[in-house]
């Protein structure tokens, strides 16, 4: 039998198994087929095992190895110095694993720095709250962590293992059957594409194709022991963890004491949310499921939480294409742009917007299939400029990336595996075209403001970025103008996280930042133009020098002929 427990331990690479009445008895594939050698494999990967512990410290009993065929003796629940206990019913699980989790005195000699309140903690969630009221299939914490295979939270298969929990959680908040008849605190069937959503939002798609371990998973803002969901009033402060500067500007915004009594209003509205208020054709009318309004999630959303982007402004031009290449003067004379590239631009997006009408689409839908299409043109791709790299120009994706001209929609696969399409929150989905009282025209205007001036920094430094660019591609130095492009750059950045701000006046901090960086957009397609005319002069003198040597090419060839032939020796 040691043999069978060494083997094992052998080829997992995990430690080896002590000897005792458990590991023996359990191990033995004579008496338990397949299930006592894969018993034994997990808990060899076990890390109560890498410290010393065994079966017996959790679940009693006698460990003399000796006793691997006396059951009565092994499992004496009369064995007064370690009464064998059993496994635990769902019930008994917490405070189970509570006796040594929850006591400092020996926990202090195995790992002193964890925290001893896990057991209190999980009382006070959901998962705890319904135990206690006789919900047996609520997670325990034998669910998330594992029986026997319990792994380090460090270990990267641990089920707890940050790019590892959300799966864990939508073992049971992805089963369809499990959840049913279970609701939401407003009543609503709970819902099954939690993590469906979430692995579509920007958070799982840092943490995941990324790798980046401080993004946000289902327990940093649900918690994880003391798990609960974080409520309408406690949305700003769970984002505003590593949202900052946009919880703060929020909350110091106009719209934060807005949604607050609009969700005073909902509150009293009953069934019929919002349309208790609000009356056809505006487009309040159609919210008739909302219940509440949650701050960040009002625009942003929960588990989905894609990428935040222009498009959820509002009103959006006709085609993304003018976010960069849009007709804004920008007052620096008429030769804002080569020609050549105008002009290409222009031929360009006539196809497209020809081949979008074939294909029917209009509004939105044209507007993302035209954001699609930017990233495959030949214009934009690093193939396209003869790379030898596949995928989007380096300055292409740089700036459109960060100046965050998104889709209107964005698509996930729901649990059944059917694929979800969904708009993402907009403007002018609160905030009607045409308001009935004028204060509601403030919103939408703020929004108009808020887009236009983040359009005409863009053209402003988009144009400055391809003007530099024909400059640098023909040689010429352009370090200080790039120095100025990416301050504009970092200027729309800023843009972006100033419209948590709402505020659109001239003297606002929006507006402000929108003249630091036009500024600086203005200062590198000055440059810019300077770079080409250098760039046109160089070429010029080129031409001159080329054709000058050409002429003294010609006429030494000339010269050459008229001297004839070299005369013959006299022999």
């Amino acid at each position: 039998m040691t043999l069978v427990l060494l083997a094992v331990a052998g080829s997992l690479g995990a430690q080896e198994l002590a000897e005792t009445s458990c590991t023996l008895c359990h191990g033995n594939p004579e008496w338990f087929d397949a299930d006592g050698p894969a018993l034994m494999e997990s808990l060899a990967q076990d890390v109560h095992i890498g410290v010393g512990l065994s079966c017996h410290d959790c679940h009693g009993g006698n460990p003399d190895p000796a006793l691997a065929e006396d059951l009565d003796s092994a499992m004496s629940e009369s064995w007064a110095e370690n009464p064998y206990r059993g496994a635990p019913t769902a019930v008994e699980v917490p405070g189970f694993c509570g006796g040594c989790h929850s006591d400092p005195s020996f926990m202090r000699g195995y790992r002193p720095d964890l925290r001893v309140d896990q057991e209190q903690e999980y009382r006070t969630s959901r998962h705890g709250l319904a135990l206690a009221r006789g919900d047996t299939a609520v997670a325990t914490c034998i669910d998330c962590h594992g029986v026997h295979g319990i792994r380090s939270v460090a270990d990267t298969e641990a089920g707890v293992y940050p790019t590892r929990v959300a799966e864990t959680c939508n073992t049971c908040h992805g089963d369809p059957d499990l959840m049913a008849g279970r609701t939401t605190d407003d009543g609503r069937p709970f819902p099954v594409d939690p993590y469906a959503r979430w692995r579509r939002s920007v958070h799982a798609a840092s943490l995941l194709d990324r790798g980046d371990l401080s993004a946000p998973t289902c327990n940093d803002c649900h918690g994880n022991h003391g798990a609960s969901p974080p409520g309408v009033e406690s949305i700003a402060f769970v984002c505003g963890q590593c949202h900052g500067r946009e919880a703060e500007l929020f909350r110091k915004s106009a719209k934060h004491d807005d949604l607050q009594l609009h969700g005073e209003y909902v509150a009293e509205a009953g069934e019929l949310g919002c349309a208790a208020c609000h009356e056809e054709p505006e487009p309040q009318a159609s919210f008739l499921r909302v219940h509440a309004f949650s701050e960040c999630a009002s625009c942003h959303g929960n588990h989905a939480v894609v990428r935040p982007t222009l498009a959820m402004l509002s009103p959006l031009p006709e085609i993304p294409c003018s976010f960069c290449h849009g007709e804004v003067s920008l007052g620096v004379g008429d030769a804002e742009e080569p020609k050549g590239s105008r002009e290409h631009f222009e031929e360009t997006r006539d196809r497209l917007v020809a081949e979008a009408a074939v294909l029917g689409l209009e509004g939105a839908d044209r507007f993302d299939w035209l954001v699609d299409q930017a990233w495959s043109l030949p214009a934009h791709s690093a193939r396209g400029r003869a790379s030898s790299t596949s995928g989007p120009s380096e300055e292409f994706s740089t700036l459109f990336e960060k100046f965050r001209i998104g889709k209107t929609r964005f698509t996930y696969e729901d649990a059944e595996g059917s694929t979800v399409s969904e708009s993402v929150v907009r403007c002018a989905d609160c905030h009607a075209e045409e308001p009935v009282l004028a204060e509601e025209a403030q919103g939408l205007n703020a929004s108009a403001v808020f887009l236009g001036r983040s359009r005409e920094l863009m053209v402003a430094t988009a144009r400055a970025e391809r003007t530099l660019l024909a400059a640098r591609r023909g040689g010429v130095e352009t370090g200080e103008a790039l120095e100025s492009l990416q301050r504009a750059v970092d200027a729309q950045i800023g843009l972006e996280v100033l419209v948590h701000t709402f505020d659109p006046r001239d003297d606002g901090p929006f507006l402000l930042r929108y003249e630091e960086g036009m500024e600086d957009a203005h200062s590198a397609l000055d440059r810019g133009h300077e770079a080409l005319g250098e760039l046109q002069f160089r070429r010029k003198g080129l031409a001159v020098s080329l054709i000058f040597i050409a002429l003294l090419l010609v006429a030494l060839t000339l010269k050459i002929r008229q001297l004839g032939p070299p005369s013959q020796p006299v022999g």
